[in-house]
């Protein structure tokens, strides 16, 4: 059966070259939205949608509030309004606490962290200004709820995240704006090769999902359009961990 929550809306992914956010972007299409990707690869954006006139690709780097102001105002020339927002940009930093840089933890938390905040409050302006009563879905991570080594700029990061989610949540509900998160584990995408290319970190990790697998980008972004979709419209101010129960333990 064909699903089609989508038609007439139009969203904002970020993050929207490769991985989760790709297969947002492709989803969406297929559900009937309009879409405008940003990412700072835009080049390999305009290879992977050639043809889909429904998404704009613009070129963002969200830890310039500049830019991002730019890109959400192209996006409202081109469609008039957002109804959705996916802040999914993201990156990791594998460095030990004792051995992690200034240069390492800023750029980590200035992605994750502050990225997500200029572009919710972009995007959120636009919603009240418009009267929109839309949705936004952070991508937060399992790693805001549990930890492994090497990680912790990028837990703390995660971390912020979820707690902007409901934060977020908090003060747009009175405009009828939901704002959630997702928590995707671990999946098979570019961010993870550092876990799934090292045979011991791999199989440490395999043993702690009960499902016994790494998650598919597909399956995260289906969690993502779930919780941005009206099927979850009594929902907000949850992080929604996809995780194949890495978090029972």
């Amino acid at each position: 059966m064909e699903i089609r929550r989508y038609e007439n809306k139009v969203a904002l992914v970020t993050g929207a070259a490769n991985g989760i956010g790709l297969c947002m972007v492709k989803r969406l299409v297929e559900e009937g939205a309009k879409v405008a990707a940003l990412d700072i690869e835009l080049e390999n954006m305009e290879k992977e949608y050639a043809g889909m006139e429904d998404v704009l690709c613009l070129a963002c780097d969200v830890t310039k509030k500049s830019e991002v102001v730019n890109a959400v105002q192209a996006a409202l020339d081109r469609f008039g309004r957002i109804d959705v927002l996916f802040s999914n940009a993201g990156i990791i930093g594998r460095q030990s606490l004792l051995e992690t840089t200034e240069e390492m933890w800023r750029k980590v938390l200035d992605v994750n962290l502050t990225g997500t905040f200029f572009v919710n409050q972009a995007v959120l302006q636009s919603m009240v200004d418009r009267g929109i009563k839309g949705a936004v879905v952070n991508t937060s991570s399992i790693a805001s709820s549990i930890v492994s080594t090497c990680t912790g700029a990028y837990s703390a990061s995660k971390g912020g995240v979820t707690q902007f989610t409901k934060f977020a949540a908090l003060e747009m509900a009175p405009y009828g704006i939901r704002v959630n998160a997702i928590g995707p584990g671990t999946s098979v995408t570019r961010i993870t090769e550092g876990t799934r290319f090292n045979k011991e970190r791999c199989e440490k990790f395999l043993q702690n999902i009960p499902m016994g697998r790494f998650g598919e980008p597909e399956e995260a972004a289906a969690a993502a359009l779930y919780l941005g979709s009206d099927d979850a419209g009594y929902i907000t101010g949850v992080t929604l961990l996809e995780d194949g129960g890495f978090s029972l333990f």
